[in-house]
Parts: structure tokens; C-alpha cells; sequence
């Protein structure tokens, strides 16, 4: 067996016949594992960055990431199927050693620091929820004064308006009232002319003496009365009493509403103690 410049694998008895090389079954020419590179240079990082305390952490992510590619990449190339098996292979043993070294060297982890973080960001947060909560009270506070504000504001110019509206009402009220009283004022004074000038000139009369009243005449005396039958009015006449009776006797002057028929002189006071009238005679 011999090989040609391709490196495909070929019978030596056929050296002159290049139509009967054949090329080794599995092996795939150009294809690269680049998985078994990329787990080398993460192992190199992985190493950079455990000599620093603060790179520990990404020494950890770099051994990991490495362990999955070298894992990868040995696994693809078992049996031939691509290159660079000793790179996976190397990667593979660094990775897990690293990995170890920079979990072994991150810092411990204090639970009472972690509690006393945690603490401070819970309290963070609810003063952040408290002062927003204030704060939205605040504008809404400021939104309701700010509209009472302007409801007085508005308030107070109707009120001026309308103050100004009745002053000026009012002051034309007195212009128009002034101007009436004016007027008033001159048709007085040109009637008061016309009277003088169509008037005659009479002389003034003469002094009369004021008339002379006559003497009151003397009260008459009172009539006597029977009491139980008749009885004195106002103006001194004696007037029968109020009698009942089934048609209206001579001189009655008003039927009462007890039924009985008044001789009263005068319309006041008539059936007073019988009810009112009932009917003028």
C-alpha cells in the first residue's frame, strides 16, 4: 500500500494506474475539529484566570465551557472521523482538573452576609414602594389643590363679573333715574310757565272771616226702657229686644240665625248674641 500527494491509500502494483487508488473509507478530507481548539484555548483561560481572585468565577464558566467542548470533540473524533483527537483528549483531562482548582478556590459564601443582603435589598425595595406610593400621593394631592385652586380662581372672576354687571346695572338705573327726574323737572317748569302765561292778573282777594259753628244742640234725655223687653242702643233710643216669631213682626229689621227677629238700629253688633244675621229685613 502506498499513498499519493492527497495522502489517499493506494495498492503498490498499481503504482502506474491512477484509476485504481483507492481512498481509506471514514476519512472525510478537510473537515476540521474545531471544537477540540476551541476547548484548548478555554482551558488557557481558564488557567489566566485562576491566579486572580476576581477572575474566579469566569475560571470556573472557562473549565466548564471547556470540559463540554473537549467532551464533544473526543467523542467526534473516535475512530478517525476528524482531527485533532489530541487536542480533545488534552482538554479534556485539563478541564475537569481546572474546574476543580477554581471551584476549590472561590471565596466561601457568608449566609449571614447573604441574609444581611438580602435584608437591605427587601428593604430597599419596600422604601422604594413606600416612597413611590408617596409620591403618587403627593401628585395627586398636588393635582386635587391645583384643581380647588382653580375652582376659587374661577370662582372669584364670576363673582367679579357679576359684581361689575350689577354695579354697572345699577349705575345705569341712577343715570336713567337722574335723567327722568330731569325731565320731570322741565315739564314741571313749562307747565308751571304755560299756567302763568295763560292765567289772568286777578287782584287778591280780601281777607274773610272764618264762618262761625253752630252751637251743639243739648242731649236729649234717655227714653225709659223696659229692661226686660227693650234696651238702650248707642245713639240713646230704646230698641226692642231680638224676639222669636213665625213671620217678621212690624219694625224688625234683620232675621237672626237662631230664628229669631232683631229691632237693632244699627248694622254693628246686630244678632251678636244670636248667632249673626241671618237675613236684612
Amino acid at each position: 500500500m502506498a499513498t499519493d500527494v492527497n495522502g489517499h491509500l493506494y495498492s503498490g502494483w498499481h503504482d502506474d494506474s491512477p484509476t485504481e487508488r483507492l481512498p481509506v473509507v471514514g476519512r472525510r478530507p478537510g473537515k476540521r475539529n474545531r471544537l477540540a481548539t476551541a476547548g484548548i484555548v478555554l482551558v488557557l483561560l481558564a488557567a489566566v484566570s485562576l491566579p486572580f481572585s476576581a477572575m474566579v468565577a469566569f475560571g470556573v464558566l472557562f473549565a466548564f465551557a471547556a470540559l463540554f467542548c473537549a467532551a464533544i470533540a473526543a467523542w467526534r473524533s473516535r475512530g478517525g472521523r476528524v482531527p485533532n483527537r489530541g487536542r480533545a483528549v488534552t482538554a479534556l483531562i485539563a478541564a475537569p482538573v481546572l474546574l476543580v482548582l477554581a471551584v476549590a478556590m472561590l471565596p466561601p459564601v457568608d449566609r449571614a452576609a447573604s441574609e444581611r443582603t438580602a435584608a437591605a435589598t427587601a428593604e430597599a425595595t419596600e422604601a422604594r414602594a413606600i416612597a413611590a406610593v408617596e409620591q403618587e400621593r403627593a401628585e395627586q394631592e398636588r393635582v386635587e389643590q391645583e384643581r380647588v385652586e382653580q375652582e376659587r380662581v374661577e370662582r372669584e372672576r364670576v363673582e367679579q363679573e357679576q359684581a361689575e354687571q350689577a354695579r354697572v346695572a345699577e349705575q345705569e338705573r341712577a343715570e336713567q333715574a337722574q335723567v327722568a327726574e330731569r325731565e320731570r323737572a322741565e315739564q314741571e317748569q313749562q307747565a308751571r310757565a304755560r299756567t302763568e302765561q295763560q292765567a289772568p292778573v286777578r287782584a287778591a282777594p280780601a281777607p274773610q272771616a272764618p264762618p262761625q259753628r253752630p252751637a251743639a244742640p243739648a242731649p236729649a234725655a234717655a227714653p225709659a226702657c223696659n229692661s226686660s223687653s227693650h234696651y238702650v242702643n248707642s245713639d240713646g233710643n230704646c230698641v226692642q229686644r231680638p224676639t222669636q216669631a213665625a213671620s217678621a213682626p212690624p219694625g224688625a229689621t234683620a232675621k237672626c240665625k237662631n230664628g229669631s227677629y232683631s229691632f237693632s238700629q244699627n248694622r254693628s253688633g246686630t244678632c251678636s248674641g244670636n248667632g249673626g244675621v241671618a237675613q236684612w229685613l
